[in-house]
């Protein structure tokens, strides 16, 4: 039963990427939208997460209809980025300039130049895939920590996407070995760090309610001796990407690496937070964010 699901839910996923191939930018961002109205209204579960998630947080003192249309705006943004990733392929290096403006080229031009790369910190905020052809666009290796899809078909069918873009792909399992190369040979490994982590993890106060964090990003910039370099990918409109620079987070190496992994990890989570805070409508609430105490 499950393979046949897998492969339904294939078909879908491929249906879309071809459909939206033709479309132009402004189009793909009317069916995106349309298609998160969509999401709205089948995806009760998840609209349920992330009305319970927001008024647990941000909303706690909004009335049911503040929540509730957050939640269709929260909504709206998830199928545009579907869209988007959709077309990946479509966004080249030598036209991501066209689409992308704001702060952070030259915290990525002194990582480069001191030859040790660094980790790109970002949440799953705005159109978070921009953060690979950006990068490429200004000249710089990108690899992305990729974590496994529970349909493996359509885990594929986004790394092949991803991969177009010339962005490196590496692997969540075993991947000590492969983030500390890319980090020797000075790339950046870019980690979506903001989603509640089961295993190999610190807990910190996330927009006020205990959240568990994965050391992983901290714990390689110390290892590697390289800045976390947090970034935001706020949509402004279709063709308008802003981007969001956070302060380098350097490896404070006062000799405890627990207290230096909480802290790098806490000074990249409060980026996260003032991003959502401030439009809220961009970030992904329907992730199960704060499962400590349920």
């Amino acid at each position: 039963m499950a393979r046949l699901t897998h492969r339904l839910e294939y078909v879908l996923a491929r249906a879309v990427q071809m459909a939206a191939q033709p479309l132009s930018m402004a189009a793909a961002d009317r069916v995106g939208a349309g298609l998160g109205r969509v999401m709205y209204h089948v995806l009760g579960s998840r609209r349920r997460i992330a009305a319970d998630n927001i008024r647990c947080t941000i909303g706690g003192e909004w009335g049911a209809d503040e929540v509730e249309e957050l939640v269709r705006r929260v909504f709206g943004n998830l199928g545009r980025t579907l869209l988007e990733t959709a077309r990946l392929g479509r966004y080249r290096p030598e036209r991501i300039g066209d689409l992308v403006a704001g702060a952070g080229g030259e915290h990525l031009r002194r990582a480069h130049e001191r030859g040790k790369g660094a980790v790109l910190a970002v949440a799953h905020y705005g159109n978070w895939e921009l953060a690979g052809s950006w990068g490429l666009s200004l000249g710089y290796q990108i690899d992305y920590l990729t974590g496994i899809q529970h349909n493996p078909l359509v885990d594929g069918l986004i790394q092949r996407a991803r991969g177009q873009l010339g962005v490196g792909l590496i692997p969540s399992r075993g991947a000590l070995r492969g983030v500390l190369k890319a980090l020797k040979d000075n790339h950046f490994v870019a980690f979506a760090c903001d989603q509640h982590a089961p295993r190999n993890a610190i807990v910190i106060e996330f927009l006020g309610r205990k959240a568990a964090v994965a050391i992983g990003p901290a714990q390689f910039a110390i290892r590697a001796d390289c800045p976390i370099l947090p970034f935001g990918f706020r949509r402004e409109r279709y063709d308008r990407h802003i981007i969001t620079a956070g302060e380098p987070v350097y490896p404070p190496h006062s000799g405890d690496e627990k207290a230096d992994i909480r802290q790098m990890t806490l000074a990249y989570s409060r980026f996260f937070e003032q991003q959502i805070r401030a439009y809220p409508d961009q970030w992904m609430w329907t992730h199960r964010r704060w499962k400590l105490g349920e």
